[in-house]
């Protein structure tokens, strides 16, 4: 914290910034999601905090921590943030998962304005935040991609991203850091998921026919033989799931994307169906089979919607890799990048309350403190000394002094 530029130089100042920082990141650890409740808990606790820092003039004021926020180098704050990320995690030889997230309740009350958002970057095996990069809106995530790559070690590295990211900059950038990626491909590529959807439904097809008739002729033979498919159904939640991923390591009959990304050696395609569960009034399983929901829908899903967006009946994508993957490992990978919005994303809103959070001035800043503070719970999950449960693990740290004294003030280099 001390080597972010304190905003305030030049004037007299009453409060330590690095001191103000750790006392709100150790507020967020304690379960406290806005500024005065931090603030509040900071005094109470006030005789613990002074046995690690000074806090000579005690706890800063609300308007004090506002305008020392509004004030830091966001992009300056941000580097500092991925350079503590890099001494707790690496970024070589692992799973990146990239994807934008809205501050909504950040955003400006007026005609046409976007909610703002930034780009998070985790490691989907241990969970852990590796960076994060501001946007002005949902066109920049295309361009800043790329930044965010020449930031991060990525040697070895496979990359996900969502749909907007699955551009020839972005590919190309992974390749010249000796990365490897997975991207998908939905209506945005409206050629190139024209194109993977045609063949792999056609080679899909065939799969299923030359299993029930040897004699079968498939239209591409040459291809079936480096054609692999996998299915899942699994119940989560309220309904019923099936999943199907097909891939073909032989990208030449995609004509025209084999032009425009000729490092492509795998091309595969998944399909989801979603069949709510439906029981009858004296509680027996009436959910329909596939094919029986496709003819003529449910009960509580008349008309099964197709569409490439999320919380759909079916949802199809399209997908791209440098490398040679069969069915099952794409389909992992593919479930494993959502971690960033389940692991991620989820827990921001839900534990942090970052959607309820009105700073605008300093929303990106505040952003990343709640990333230092998820940061170490994910580490003390790690090791096993919390709750694997975000809320009951802020409670742990609130209850327990040795654990913020660990993690926060002598457990991990550099932080204060």
């Amino acid at each position: 914290m001390r080597a972010v530029p304190d905003p305030r130089c030049g004037r007299k100042t009453k409060h330590d910034h690095a001191e103000v920082l750790v006392c709100l990141v150790a507020g967020f650890l304690a379960g406290r999601t806005t500024i005065r409740r931090i603030l509040k808990w900071c005094g109470r606790n006030l005789a613990e905090l002074r046995r690690h820092i000074p806090l000579e003039n005690g706890i800063a004021s609300p308007s004090t921590v506002c305008r020392m926020l509004s004030g830091i180098d966001e992009e300056l704050f941000a580097l500092e943030f991925m350079e503590w990320a890099g001494e707790i995690a690496s970024t070589k030889g692992t799973h990146l998962a990239i994807d934008g997230k809205a501050l909504r309740a950040a955003m400006e009350k007026v005609k046409d304005f976007r909610a703002p958002m930034v780009m998070n970057a985790l490691d989907v095996a241990t969970g852990l935040v590796v960076a994060q990069l501001p946007l002005k809106d949902k066109d920049c995530e295309i361009t800043a991609i790329p930044h965010l790559l020449r930031l991060l070690s990525i040697k070895g590295s496979t990359v996900t991203t969502d749909a907007v990211g699955t551009q020839t900059e972005v590919m190309e950038q992974i390749l010249r850091q000796k990365g490897h990626f997975v991207l998908m491909v939905k209506k945005n590529q409206s050629q190139s998921y024209g194109e993977i959807t045609k063949y792999l439904g056609e080679l899909s097809e065939d799969h299923r026919k030359m299993k029930e008739d040897r004699g079968y002729k498939p239209r591409h033979p040459e291809m079936q033989e480096k054609y692999e498919e996998v299915c899942y159904h699994e119940r989560n939640r309220d309904r019923m799931e099936h999943r199907w991923y097909g891939v073909c390591t032989e990208s030449s009959i995609l004509t025209r994307t084999q032009k425009e990304w000729p490092f492509i050696r795998t091309v595969g395609r998944a399909r989801q169906i979603r069949i709510p569960l439906e029981r009858d009034t004296e509680g027996n399983d009436i959910t329909p089979d596939v094919e029986t929901f496709l003819a003529k829908g449910s009960r509580r899903s008349p008309k099964p919607s197709m569409d490439g967006e999320t919380g759909k009946d079916i949802q199809e994508t399209g997908m791209v890799s440098d490398l040679l993957l069969t069915a099952e490992e794409m389909g992992r990978i593919k479930r494993a990048h959502w971690a960033v919005e389940n692991r991620l994303h989820h827990v921001l809103d839900d534990s942090f309350r970052e959607d309820r959070s009105p700073a605008k001035k300093s929303k990106n800043n505040l952003a990343l403190l709640r990333k230092f503070a998820y940061n170490i719970l994910r580490l003390a999950m790690l090791a096993g000394e919390c709750s694997q449960i975000m809320t009951e693990a802020m409670d742990d740290f609130h209850d327990t002094p040795a654990l913020m004294r660990k993690y926060v003030f002598s457990g991990i280099k550099s932080f204060y």
